[in-house]
C-alpha cells in the first residue's frame, strides 16, 4: 500500500495495481507550485543569468535567466515584437504560458521602461524614422542583468610584513581572487608582540591590514587569514 512522505504528504511506496486517489496529485502540483515558487521569487533576484543582449538585427540572442518563477533559457537568437519606429525602445522579457515546464519567452519592446509584473528589463533600442537601428544599450539604467549563482568560496593565504620597528605601525594590502560579495576575514599571528586591525573590509578584492610592534625589538609579522563570500 502507497504511503505519504513525511513533510508534504505526498504519495510514495506506489507499487504496481496501487490506487492513487486524485487528489494526491493535486496535493504533489500544488504544493510544489507554491513552495517553490515562493521559494524562488522571494530568495533570488530574477534577472538575466547569460546572454540575452538586444542585437543590431532587432532580436535577442540566445540566454538563460529568471523571470518570475520561471527559469527559462533560448538556444537561438528571437524576433522583438511591438517595435516603434523613430523612437527609443525598452526591451522586456517574460515567461510564455509554458515558461514553467519549457523555459519558453517572448520578448516585446515598449516606450516606457516600467514593464509589466514579472518580466524583466532588457535596455534599450532606438530605430529612426524608417526603422532602421540607431543606438542599442544593453547596459541602460536599470537592466536586470543581476542573477547571478549564490556560489560560496573560501579564500586563505599568508604573509609577511617584515622588519616592522619598535612602537612602529605598518599597513599592507591583502589581494585575492574577488568576490561578488565580500564577506568576514579571519587573521592569526603567533607573534605576542603585534597588535593588529583590518581596514577596507568592503573592497572585494583585497583589504588592508594595519599593524603596530609593541615589543622592544624590530620583528617581522608573520600572519595567515581566510576570508568567505560569494564568487564572482
Amino acid at each position: 500500500m502507497a504511503g505519504v512522505t513525511e513533510n508534504y504528504g505526498f504519495a510514495t511506496d506506489v507499487a504496481v495495481d496501487d490506487f492513487v486517489q486524485p487528489g494526491h496529485n493535486n496535493r504533489l502540483a500544488d504544493t510544489v507550485d507554491r513552495v517553490l515558487g515562493a521559494l524562488v521569487r522571494r530568495l533570488m533576484t530574477a534577472g538575466v543569468h547569460e546572454g540575452w543582449s538586444i542585437l543590431g538585427d532587432k532580436t535577442v540572442g540566445s540566454g538563460q535567466g529568471l523571470v518570475g518563477a520561471c527559469w527559462c533559457q533560448t538556444t537561438s537568437a528571437q524576433a522583438i515584437s511591438d517595435l516603434t519606429d523613430d523612437a527609443v525602445n525598452h526591451v522586456f522579457v517574460e515567461a510564455t504560458a509554458d515558461g514553467g515546464p519549457d523555459g519558453t519567452v517572448s520578448f516585446f519592446a515598449q516606450l516606457s521602461a516600467s514593464g509589466p509584473a514579472d518580466s524583466v528589463y532588457l535596455g534599450t533600442i532606438e530605430l529612426d524614422g524608417g526603422g532602421d537601428v540607431v543606438a542599442i544599450d544593453n547596459q541602460a539604467e536599470g537592466v536586470q542583468r543581476q542573477c547571478y549563482p549564490l556560489a560560496w568560496v573560501s579564500l586563505k593565504g599568508s604573509g609577511t610584513i617584515e622588519d616592522v620597528g619598535p612602537s612602529a605601525e605598518e599597513t599592507v594590502y591583502v589581494e585575492h581572487d574577488a568576490l561578488r560579495v565580500p564577506g568576514a576575514i579571519e587573521l592569526t599571528c603567533d607573534s605576542p608582540d603585534f597588535a593588529w586591525a583590518i581596514e577596507e573590509s568592503w573592497r572585494a578584492d583585497r583589504f588592508l591590514v594595519r599593524v603596530t610592534n609593541n615589543g622592544g625589538s624590530a620583528a617581522d609579522f608573520d600572519y595567515e587569514w581566510a576570508r568567505e563570500g560569494v564568487a564572482e
